[in-house]
């Protein structure tokens, strides 16, 4: 018998028995017949089958049976053309075109994906076969129906398909959500969660809302997963359809997925920048090294220097001028005063000098004489230049009023002129301010965290829920939020009339005016903020294993975190995931702290964030904003929750938290500032003895003094606020602290060279004083000229902060020298007139005894005496010259390792709530803040050639705008970007063409009445027609279409609109840049997500990153089609912007800054040392090498004590700068112009005259006030004022007092000849004056010298004998007097 009658008459005989006939060429379920009235929404879900076993019946090819076959699945009867045969009448084959086109706009990004798909349904609704894999499990009688009609359907399907479809859709992107499509088509379950059989589970479960009808599928295969069956139960056998890889081909001229969508179509990524390698020397640090052997050479050769020089000075003979060595001497033993040292001097001739020296001198002298007969001038006449001088003062604090005080972080730390400013400008005027959001971050406290719970999903899968997602403390969150949403607060508009307001009117409404509900994102809005949708509950029971569960909002929240933007889930629960203000609430936003591999049921902590819009200043809204937050913030600081622990944040946090802290700290300053004015009263004086004291006490000068210095911060202030220049609070808190420690030096230098000098015979008391005034005025002049200098040059700077305080510094220093030379010289003259007549101190109408002779102070006299001459010991001076040496090539190494930022938690109080949060954000944010690409300037959108370099989906450029951005998101660790952009061109490309049957199921459509109106998708009762007649656009087509996609809200029936999720990411302006004058796109963004940045470190890196990744996609953009570019193309740009971004782009280029703003600033110190020393390099050099040896030191070691670089301590640098000369230019210019015959003794001398001036006018002065600021509450004074200023003024006492004085010993410059030729000029003219013109020349040299130093020694112990004793009988008389 012939096999294939044997099979036929079989298959007859088990029909003719009832049972269902599964072979080739037959069918299971054949015609419509009604609806699945068993589910909801039967109408929408569509026809279900008719339950008919029959052999499956020819489709002719002219037939429109085959045509719409073809066009539904051409996979299905490719191959068999001529002689086919379908399961599937034509009233199925629409329904099933109607229920594809809802995967299109899921899957059609990836055309494999989307063919898998499509055949899978094909092969169950229409192959021939279709008896060899189903099974009717399930029926019911609808009425008027000829058969039964099918409700559940058994299909066995081969494992490599099924394997096939779950690989070539897993990875597909949802652009709107940046997330992945296949969660929303899997139960909830992403990642490796999402298996091929939940994926197919899915798909054939009616719950998924779409499904008229159940199907359990079964994979058959050799896998040895726990969802894989050997084999199907005879006569079935296993679906094997035609499928494809997501990286294959599915037809000609059809690309395959797009790297976006399909790992495995990725090429290669491109280039990666490695990180700069650490410069070494073989295994150590380069730069270590390199100074170390710089360090070692330098002790090398100085050691061989002084040895070298020692064997030379032994064999140098001795030349002495002894007529004027005996000449020095007959004027000491006459009381005759000398202002000079010139022993051991040979006679210089007139024809030695140089014309530098000579210039040099001239020019100091042509000072000198000028400053000596204006202090003359002011002590004759000391209230015609006070009046005057306060009259000025009093005028210009007046501005003080006009002041303009910036506060805004960004004026202070961004220029206006500077790249992120101007990304950041076009942002704004092209898109809206950035919103300013409110932020509460909740964990359970202790007492209430369990171990949580396992709860079974009605999938039958168990999962670990955390604590915090128990209903109850949900609805506590519930609580404080809709407390929060309704407050309702008080505040003044422009007119000044107090209005009510409420968060509803400055919140940011995605989907207004169509929903007037605030952008809330938290948990509780995955039931829009409605307990009663928490608290729904459902009962289900599995199809297969009959079990039953019950569903509650556990399941709902499964679902939600893996499709947050899904209309409505696939549980029984049939809930709305999307939040009440018609946006996705995103987990990484709700949810934290879960770790990297645990999902978000097991998140510890519960994030609440407020959305609010941005005004302009001026905007009435802005004081409305101003005044919620405020209430927020207080709302927040009282609120007592019984179950949760939390911070919280509002936009306006810093900024409050830093006024706060500058109050609270105002008490520390005034106190700092008070023990600098007493301390500079009481040091002032010189006391002779006990009964003196209210006399020779300078309290009233020392009040002068700190006047003057106050008063010229002042009028710096006021003469800003006259011209309208702003300044800033760190000017304030820093710049009277500068002027204090350059101010009160100079103070000290002329009070105390007044008290010191004696007055001449024949010299009245205000000759005195200008002769005085004319000697250290000079010194005054060079520092205050110097420090002006640097720090106008310090302005050049492009940060804001950093110019205000260098132009306020410069300004301040001007005015205080002015004063300094006018008023404070008046009331010194006064003061010098109320002491010489013995008239007490403040009570000048009181006198006293009779005036007591001068006594050379306790500091003056260990400066001289002690010090100076322990500090040239020969061993002293070597062992200083090594360590400072050291120190310094240490501070080189110390500073290659300075870390570059300032943290946002320095910026507030150490009892600040901010601090709290700033923890919690660190420990429980999943991603950063949103990174916007810009596309700056007009480009071809329209073009669909220059769209492939923009688009994700298939047939996109490799390296297009959103490839490039999903290669980064795949690399977080190097790009710094967490997710891929949100696409609004790939969403607008799914939502333009026709969909459905006719296009009835299109999101474009317009009124057949009314052309020119949008159609919406949720509109099902108007007669509406599709945009497009197919895929196929125009460029006019594209741009007329694009607003209406940028105001569709997105609903079960068009999940693409696109008003919450870009409907303001697109900017369309007029055409001028096309022939047909169409409009262009001239601006857009495409948004992602930064990975979390706490550190100022990580938030630099981002930027860095995001602007490579930008340079990248702009330079493919360029390199593309010709003709995407409308505009001029190097306008074009792509630029990251992100809202932080403007306060880090400082530290790019923060060393390079440093160095130019230091340089500028420190070659000022040695030009005018250069010059006003009569053109001395080498006192210009040695000023040069010690303030950059003190600004380095300062560097480094601030690096060891946690002082980062960043703009305020840039500030406090180029202080350094300004104080470092008060350290070194008086002790050079001194030194340069003593005489004595060794540099020894100069620099002995200069000690004698300035070290205590320095000494008690800078360092002492500045320390009392710095050690007060370390109780200041703001961690900015603690870190970068109370440490930076503490080791500024140490290092600079250091090594102005005792690097430098050695540093001269050995290097300074020689003698000045000029200065010597007229001193000796000076001597004989005395010694003829004295008639000793031809003193006779007595012994030889050695004897000679023997014999000067043994009669000098001899005196000068006769001298302390006689010192001794005067000491002794005034402490006997005083002693008796108390008695």
């Amino acid at each position: 018998m012939d096999t294939n009658n044997f099979v036929l008459i079989l298959i007859l005989v088990a029909s003719a028995n009832g049972e269902d006939t599964h072979a080739p060429g037959w069918c299971m379920a054949y015609e419509s017949c009604g609806v699945n009235e068993e589910l909801p929404n039967a109408n929408i879900r569509g026809s279900i089958p008719c339950y008919q076993n029959v052999e499956a019946p020819k489709v002719l090819t002219n037939s429109p049976h085959y045509t719409k076959l073809n066009s539904v699945c051409p996979d299905l009867i490719k191959g068999q053309e001529d002689n086919f045969r379908s399961c599937c009448n034509l009233d199925q084959l629409s329904t099933l075109e109607r229920q594809l086109s809802a995967s299109v706009l899921m899957f059609q990004r990836c055309p494999s994906c989307y063919n898998n798909f499509r055949n899978l349904y094909c092969h169950i609704t229409c192959s021939p076969d279709q008896a060899t894999f189903m099974n009717v499990s399930g029926t019911i009688q609808n009425e008027g129906e000829p058969f039964r009609s099918v409700t559940d359907e058994t299909i066995y399907i081969a494992e490599h398909f099924a394997e096939s479809i779950h690989q070539s859709c897993k990875d597909v992107v949802f652009p709107q959500t940046n997330g992945k499509a296949i969660t929303l088509v899997c139960n909830g379950f992403s990642g490796d969660d999402c298996t091929p059989q939940r994926f197919l589970d899915y798909l054939g479960s009616t719950n998924n809302g779409i499904a008229p009808l159940n199907m359990d599928f079964h994979q058959i295969g050799n896998g040895t997963g726990p969802d894989i069956e050997p084999e199907a139960p005879e006569p079935m056998q296993p679906m094997a359809p035609i499928s494809y890889l997501c990286n294959e081909s599915p037809g000609a001229g059809i690309p395959e997925c797009s790297c976006t969508d399909c790992e495995a179509s990725c090429p290669a990524p491109p280039p990666l920048n490695p990180p700069p390698e650490p410069f070494k020397i073989g295994a150590a640090n380069g730069v270590g090294v390199i100074m170390l052997i710089i360090f070692l050479s330098f002790v090398v050769f100085f050691t061989a220097f002084l040895l070298l020089r020692c064997a030379c000075d032994g064999k140098k003979p001795m030349s002495v001028d002894f007529r004027m060595a005996e000449l020095e001497k007959h004027m000491k033993a006459n009381n005759t005063e000398l202002d000079y040292e010139n022993f051991g001097h040979e006679l210089i001739d007139e024809s030695e000098i140089s014309c530098f020296q000579r210039w040099g001198k001239d020019v100091q002298d042509a000072i000198q004489r000028g400053f000596t007969w204006w202090g003359t001038f002011v002590a004759r006449h000391p209230f015609h230049v006070l009046v005057p001088t306060i009259v000025i003062v009093v005028a210009l604090c007046v501005g003080m009023k006009f002041i303009i005080l910036t506060t805004d972080p960004i004026e202070l730390w961004s220029s206006a002129g500077s790249r992120v400013r101007i990304e950041k400008d076009y942002y704004d005027s092209h898109f809206g301010a950035f919103f300013r959001t409110e932020q509460v971050i909740m964990t359970l406290k202790p007492e209430f965290v369990k171990n949580g719970s396992t709860y079974q999903s009605f999938t039958g899968v168990y999962y670990n829920f955390t604590d915090i997602l128990e209903k109850q403390y949900m609805l506590e969150l519930l609580d404080m939020q809709n407390a929060v949403r309704d407050m309702v607060v008080e505040y003044n508009d422009n007119d000044g009339i107090t209005k009510n307001g409420t968060l509803n009117e400055i919140c940011f409404k995605p989907l207004a005016p169509d929903n007037n509900n605030c952008t809330i994102t938290s948990v509780i809005n995955y039931w829009q903020n409605d307990p009663n949708e928490l608290n729904k509950t459902a009962n289900y029971t599995d199809k297969i294993s009959e079990e039953q569960f019950d569903v509650d909002y556990r399941d709902h929240f499964l679902y939600c975190v893996q499709a947050p933007a899904s209309i409505q889930d696939t549980t029984p629960l049939k809930q709305n995931c999307m939040g009440d203000f018609g946006g996705p609430v995103f987990p990484f936003v709700a949810l934290g702290g879960q770790g990297e591999n645990a999902s978000y049921n097991e998140a510890p902590a519960l994030i609440v964030t407020f959305v609010i819009n941005n005004y302009a200043k001026g905007d009435v809204r802005t004081k409305l904003v101003k005044a919620w937050e405020q209430r927020f913030l207080q709302f927040m600081s009282e609120w007592k929750p019984e179950h949760f622990d939390f911070t919280y944040f509002s936009e306006r946090s810093p900024e409050d938290e830093l006024e706060r802290s500058s109050q609270s700290d105002l008490v520390v300053f005034v106190i700092s500032y008070l023990v600098i004015f007493v301390y500079i009263t009481v040091a002032l004086g010189t006391y002779t003895s006990i009964k003196r004291i209210p006399v020779d006490s300078k309290a009233s000068l020392g009040v002068a003094g700190i006047l003057v210095i106050l008063a010229s911060v002042l009028t710096s202030v006021g003469f800003f606020g006259y011209v309208g220049y702003a300044t800033s609070l760190i000017v304030i808190e820093v710049v009277p602290f500068l002027v204090l420690a350059i101010g009160a030096d100079n103070v000290f230098i002329l009070t105390l060279e007044y008290q010191r000098c004696e007055r001449k015979d024949g010299e009245t008391r205000e000759e005195q004083i200008g002769r005085v005034f004319g000697n250290v005025a000079p010194s005054m002049l060079l520092c205050s000229l110097t420090e002006c200098t640097v720090f106008f040059l310090g302005a050049l700077t492009d940060m804001p902060a950093v110019e205000q305080f260098a132009l306020a510094a410069a300004v301040a220093i001007l005015f205080d020298f002015l004063l300094q030379i006018t008023a404070f010289l008046a009331v010194l003259a006064l003061d010098a007139k109320r002491q010489e007549q013995n008239r007490l101190d403040c009570f000048c109408c009181f006198k006293v005894g009779e005036k007591e002779e001068n006594t050379t102070s306790y500091l003056q006299t260990f400066f001289h005496k002690y010090y100076a001459p322990f500090l040239m010991n020969d061993l002293v001076r070597y062992i200083v010259m090594v360590v400072f040496a050291g120190i310094s090539c240490w501070c080189v190494v110390l500073c290659t390792r300075i870390t570059i930022g300032l943290d946002q938690d320095l910026s507030v109080p150490k009892d600040s709530y901010v601090l709290d949060y700033f923890d919690y954000m660190e420990k429980y944010l999943d991603v950063g803040v949103p990174v916007y690409f810009v596309t700056k300037g007009p480009y071809n959108f329209s073009d669909p050639q220059s769209g492939k370099y923009i688009c994700g989906a298939a047939g996109c450029n490799t390296y297009s705008l959103t490839q490039q951005i999903s290669y980064a998101s795949s690399n977080p660790e190097y790009w710094k970007i967490e997710t891929p952009a949100a696409s609004w061109y790939d969403d607008y490309l799914d939502w333009l063409p026709p969909q459905g049957i006719q296009g009835r199921g299109s999101c474009c459509r317009y009124y057949n009445r009314r052309p020119d109106d949008f159609c919406p998708a949720s509109d099902t009762t108007s007669r509406c027609t599709p945009c497009l007649e197919d895929a196929n656009y125009t460029s006019d087509e594209f741009m007329d279409f694009l607003p209406w996609f940028l105001i569709d809200n997105p609903g079960v029936e068009c999940n693409k609109g696109g008003h919450s999720a870009y409907g303001n990411a697109v900017n369309i302006t007029d055409g001028n840049f096309t022939a047909s004058g169409r409009d262009v796109v001239e601006a857009s963004y495409f948004m992602a997500y930064h990975s979390v940045c706490i550190k100022s470190v990580d938030c630099t890196e981002n930027l860095i990153k995001a602007r490579e990744l930008a340079d990248n996609i702009t330079n493919a953009l360029k390199s593309g089609n010709e003709g995407n570019i409308l505009g001029d193309e190097d306008e074009f740009s792509v630029f990251p912007y992100a809202l932080y971004y403007v306060f880090y782009e400082q530290y790019l280029t923060m060393t390079e800054d440093t160095l130019f703003q230091l340089g500028i600033c420190i070659i000022p110190t040695f030009f005018f040392n250069l010059i006003l020393l009569g053109f001395d390099f080498y006192s210009g050099l040695v000023t040069l090498i010690t303030i950059l040896m003190i600004v380095v030191d300062t560097a480094g070691l601030c690096s060891l004590w946690g002082v980062d670089l960043n703009a305020v301590s840039l500030i406090n640098l180029v202080a350094a700068i300004g104080l470092s000369v008060e350290f070194t230019s008086h002790v050079v210019r001194t030194f340069s112009l003593q005489t004595n015959a060794t540099r020894k003794e100069r620099v002995i001398a200069s000690m004698a005259t300035m070290g205590p001036a320095v000494f008690a006018g800078v360092a002492l002065t500045n320390l009392p006030g710095i050690i007060v600021l370390n109780w200041a509450t703001a961690q900015l004074i603690q870190i970068f004022f109370f440490r930076m200023c503490l080791v500024i003024t140490l290092l600079g006492t250091a090594h102005g007092l005792i690097f430098l004085p050695v540093f001269l010993s050995y290097f300074g410059p020689p003698v000045n000849k000029a200065i010597l030729f007229d001193k000796q000029k000076e001597l004989r003219e005395l010694s003829e004056a004295h008639g000793i013109a031809n003193l006779a020349y007595k012994g030889d040299t050695l004897q000679y010298k023997a014999k000067m130093e043994k009669q000098a020694k001899e005196k000068a112990k006769q001298t302390e004998e006689n010192q001794r004793k005067e000491k002794e009988y005034e402490i006997e008389h005083e002693y008796g007097t108390v008695l």
